[in-house]
């Protein structure tokens, strides 16, 4: 009986440590996933994220690599389904950051041979390269759940593409529309009559001393909606605003009828 007793002690610490290993290991891995890809990335806002990028397409990645060069730096094989913005060719370098950071914007892109991707990259050095804060976003064709989510994006992007060369030339950027609030809020009530009109484009001309000359509709949503727009825009108090040559800033909206809080009004994204 007593070394019947000893053995289900020595069973039930085992069991304990066996519980505390398990515990440690479980938590372990949670904060390792934690560090991972608990992230917040700050971009702005989409047209001028367009802007910026020297490439944007949809590809569908072919072969990968991680750390190739270096540490948190994968190398992405791909072929391209459709270009929207510019012209490159495999491979694409991918910069990740993984750790804790100041803003918690540390992150990483999990990417696997198969997946198809719109990528924003840009060209450095010659090489094709893009990080997880950039707004890749993956395309998940199989889930039903995303066909609105991927027919918006990717309709958004070839309604955008004719306006590439209008782009360029111009400024998509300006402090006085930051935290605009009251013309956000008055955009967000305009209800949309044609979900296919997936942004509203405008460009605003200004003269030398920074007056408004003219506000026009590049693409537009509506008569109606579009008529509100620019007499918002027209009224409202202007600061200086840094613009190219041409002194054009273009300003768009867009509709994302997929998302739960930005369905039904137009919002910039």
């Amino acid at each position: 009986m007593v070394s019947i007793d000893i053995m289900m002690m020595k069973e039930t610490q085992l069991q304990k440590n066996y519980s505390r290993a398990f515990i440690f290991l479980l938590f372990t891995a949670m904060a390792f996933l934690s560090q991972a890809q608990s992230c917040v990335c700050f971009q702005n806002h989409f047209l001028n994220d367009y802007k910026e990028a020297d490439f944007v397409a949809q590809i569908t990645i072919t072969d990968l690599s991680s750390n190739h060069r270096m540490i948190n730096e994968d190398r992405a094989q791909f072929n391209i389904t459709t270009t929207f913005k510019g012209q490159a060719s495999s491979p694409l370098f991918i910069k990740q950051e993984i750790g804790n950071s100041n803003n918690n914007s540390n992150c990483r892109l999990f990417l696997k041979t198969g997946d198809e991707v719109i990528v924003f990259a840009q060209i450095i050095n010659n090489e094709l390269v893009t990080t997880s804060c950039k707004r890749n976003s993956f395309i998940y064709k199989n889930d039903p759940k995303f066909n609105t989510d991927n027919q918006n994006l990717t309709g958004t992007l070839k309604a955008l593409s004719q306006f590439n060369k209008r782009i360029e030339q111009s400024s998509t950027d300006c402090t006085s529309l930051k935290n605009d609030t009251d013309v956000i809020k008055g955009i967000r009530k305009l209800k949309l009559k044609e979900e296919q009109a997936y942004f509203g484009l405008y460009n605003i001309k200004f003269s030398e001393e920074g007056n408004i000359e003219f506000i026009g509709v590049l693409s537009p949503f509506n008569k109606e909606i579009d008529k509100k727009i620019r007499i918002m825009l027209i009224k409202k108090k202007w600061g200086n605003c840094e613009l190219s040559k041409n002194q054009e800033l273009l300003v768009g909206y867009f509709y994302h009828p997929s998302s739960t809080y930005r369905k039904a009004y137009l919002s910039t994204f």
